[in-house]
């Protein structure tokens, strides 16, 4: 399938519709349902920028892939930047030698974009736009069906395609900088970039209210009728919200997070929470760092109880990404794309009105 063809159909998708555009969720996404720009609109809108950002998504149906684009997090991409979405920046192939991408500083992430499907394809359509040079940063293996358990690598589960078996896809040996958010799976380890955000540092201080609360992706739920039944009161929420603030807030208002949502568990531990991964359906859930509890529908409540925070994480986070933010920006300036004497703070978290106001 032509990358082209390939981005309208996986922009309807990320709208909600199938390939075919009736509904293929159950529930509406929330924000708006359409945030995929015109090729005339992204000429206009990258023409003077040298560095861009690609996220998964510009739809904020889902808080946690919004908010894992480095486009959003990291203070100094987000000030000198452009973020545009994966399905907008393939859209700018066809464009050949005239696609804005060429000679600019693409950075690529966050997010699950590592396996057969329609995420390695948009991504590959952007080294044949002749970028200057290309950053991965904080992408993660993200592998749903036909996986299979090698025993010899361990968590890290083997991707079959065209008959060839391969761990990790060879397009990532084309970027100048890779930092994968799976740890110890072989790549240099680079989690999600949402951690810079100062408002993790305010509100892993603050006390929990509650023993847990339950977050669903909201394309699937998680069974919640033993604890119902069992009288207990909690909070069940899910990841279709565009407010990272109010998300952010009600996790940390419970000492142990259950959820089927990657960055709900994530957050979880950056926030100093215990986290409990409910019926996990990827490869992605394999890859963090800090030990997290693995349940079934059944029996995620007693998982509960042996949940443990890991208080190290949101530093042991963010020394990889102020690392990995060092290496982009040396390379953007040694290109010439950023200005060498201009003063840039790597370490830096976009600084968001909503989440700094505490």
């Amino acid at each position: 399938m032509h990358v082209t063809r390939a981005s309208k159909e996986f922009e309807k998708v990320s709208r909600g519709l199938d390939v075919e555009g009736t509904m293929a969720f159950s529930s509406p996404a929330a924000g708006t349902a359409s945030t995929m720009r015109s090729i005339p609109e992204l000429m206009e809108l990258l023409k003077d920028s040298t560095v861009i950002a690609v996220s998964e998504s510009n739809s904020m149906r889902n808080v946690g892939d919004h908010w894992s684009a480095v486009g959003r997090t990291v203070q100094w991409v987000e000030r000198l930047g452009q973020t545009i979405s994966l399905y907008e920046a393939a859209s700018l192939e066809d464009l050949g030698k005239h696609s804005p991408l060429q000679g600019k500083l693409v950075i690529i992430g966050g997010s699950g974009l590592v396996g057969p499907g329609r995420f390695e394809s948009c991504v590959e359509s952007i080294f044949s736009q002749r970028p200057a040079s290309v950053a991965l940063w904080g992408i993660g293996h993200n592998f749903q069906q036909g996986v299979h358990l090698d025993p010899t690598t361990g968590w890290r589960r083997r991707v079959l395609k065209d008959g060839i078996t391969r761990i990790w896809p060879e397009w990532l040996a084309k970027a100048d900088v890779v930092g994968v958010r799976d740890w110890d799976a072989g790549m240099p380890w680079v989690p999600c970039a949402s951690c810079m955000l100062p408002a993790f540092d305010v509100l892993r201080e603050r006390e929990p209210e509650h023993e847990f609360i339950v977050l669903n992706h909201y394309e699937r739920g998680i069974d919640t009728t033993q604890p119902l039944a069992s009288g207990l009161e909690f909070e069940h929420i899910t990841n279709n919200t565009e407010d990272i603030f109010e998300t952010l807030t009600r996790l940390a208002s419970a000492k142990v997070v259950v959820s089927n949502s990657y960055h709900a568990l994530y957050w979880a531990m950056m926030l100093g929470r215990g986290a409990v991964a409910v019926e996990p359906n990827s490869t992605r859930f394999h890859g963090f760092r800090w030990p997290i509890s693995y349940a079934s529908q059944a029996d995620w409540l007693m998982a509960v109880e042996h949940a443990q925070p890991a208080p190290e994480a949101l530093e042991q986070a963010r020394d990889a990404n102020v690392e990995f933010s060092q290496r982009v920006l040396q390379i953007g300036r040694n290109l010439g794309l950023i200005d060498p004497k201009e003063a840039i703070d790597p370490a830096a978290g976009a600084r968001l009105e909503a989440l700094t106001a505490f």
